[in-house]
């Protein structure tokens, strides 16, 4: 069996790191397998670059944000894409994510309907079922259940300066997605599998597996050397919270702020990733910006007393997954599919609200971590192991090919 995965990365960031798993395993079943990827470079042998660096530059820039119709560019490079796809006559395409200026997607599924490929499409996000945006939570935006049109998040992934163009591109993906010969769609929480059943996708078959851990990468280390390596204090019980970026589009770094102000002098806030806000850190917060592998990560998760999570629009959250498997317990806003990810280890609370989120802190303190830390790590043992959820996802593919 043949299986081509799309993604916008290979072997790099979320999703990326997703497809070479997948691979991995697919070539350890005795299968082929092929990724091909829009940005950056990879490393896997059976990999192709989709697109140009200057052709997706001005995709972003002239399709995107200046006409607002993102996924409409990069058509030389999906036409020798398409040849090169013709090349492999894959058995099944697994789509991960299209946008981010890398595909013309009209192009692309019009070739898919004559070659009659079927295809299986992992949903990370809402983009698939709305008409531009990733996420619709926030400004409580319900318009994708019947039609896209005058979007509240204009100016937010992806950005488009001028044109609403939601409508229309609404309009588009439902005419495709809808008419594909085959379509098989997974999404990673049950969250996201209810707001799909909304959607025009409903009509396919959807498959609830969640998103993975290495379990070999994550594990509970005690390692004081790390106090004195990011200048933490030994004599304050540490808070932690990793996200990619901490910035002033969302309001994870807000949040963070308004907790760091109301926590007493014995916690101190450690926020890991980039940060790109002007606003300052508050004293009782640390900021670190990367983390050298996995088992430096550990040490950190491994040293806090709980993990603060800002997220108020996640359709899985592996961060939160990654600290409970080092044996710490998350507190995390009920919100989308946090609380999912984190069921009964930790607590959830309402959206924005850190006084509660201090008052939960405060609980597992009161409890002690080591309460919670076999808990936390047998929930994800048993709900987000590798071997497990990919084989369920190579099922899928087996199964589609059979009825070929």
């Amino acid at each position: 069996m043949k299986v081509l995965q799309i993604n916008v990365t290979c072997g790099k960031g979320s999703t990326g790191v997703i497809a070479t798993e997948i691979a991995q395993r697919l070539e350890a079943k005795g299968h082929e397998a092929y990724i091909s990827y829009g940005q950056g470079t990879s490393n896997y042998s059976k990999s192709f670059r989709i697109g140009t660096d200057l052709e997706n530059k001005i995709h972003g820039l002239w399709n995107t944000r200046i006409l607002g119709k993102e996924g409409f560019g990069t058509t030389c490079g999906t036409r020798k894409f398409i040849k090169w796809v013709d090349s492999i006559q894959p058995d099944v395409v697994q789509i991960h994510n299209l946008h981010s200026n890398f595909l013309n997607f009209p192009m692309f599924f019009k070739y898919i309907r004559k070659k009659n490929i079927p295809v299986v499409y992992s949903l990370f996000d809402c983009w698939t079922f709305t008409g531009k945006c990733t996420h619709f939570t926030e400004p409580r935006c319900r318009k994708w259940e019947t039609e896209c049109g005058n979007c509240p998040r204009l100016q937010t992934g992806p950005i488009t300066w001028f044109f609403d163009r939601t409508k229309s591109l609404y309009n588009i993906k439902k005419k495709i997605f809808t008419t594909l010969p085959s379509l098989d769609i997974i999404v990673c929480s049950n969250w996201l599998k209810g707001e799909v059943e909304k959607s025009y996708l409903s009509k396919w078959p959807i498959h609830m597996i969640y998103n993975w851990i290495d379990m070999t990468k994550f594990k509970e280390i005690h390692d004081d050397s790390i106090y004195e390596k990011y200048g933490l204090n030994k004599n304050q019980k540490l808070l932690i919270s990793v996200s990619a970026s901490w910035d002033d589009i969302t309001t994870r770094y807000s949040d963070a702020l308004r907790l760091a102000e109301i926590i007493p002098n014995e916690y101190q806030l450690i926020i890991v990733g980039s940060l790109t806000s002007k606003r300052p850190l508050h004293k009782n917060m640390k900021h670190i910006n990367f983390v050298n592998g996995t088992e430096e990560l550990s040490k950190l998760y491994s040293s806090a007393l709980a993990f603060v999570g800002f997220s108020v629009e996640d359709t899985f959250g592996k961060v939160f997954a990654e600290t409970m498997l080092c044996g710490t317990p998350a507190v995390v806003f009920n919100s989308t599919a946090c609380p999912e990810v984190v069921g009964d280890t930790g607590y959830a609370v309402a959206p924005h609200d850190v006084a509660e989120m201090l008052e939960k802190v405060k609980e597992i303190d009161k409890n002690g971590r080591a309460f919670y830390s076999e808990r936390c790590k047998e929930h994800v043992k048993t709900n987000y192991d590798y071997a497990t959820n990919v084989d369920e996802i190579i099922a899928i593919y087996e199964d589609i090919a059979k009825r070929k």
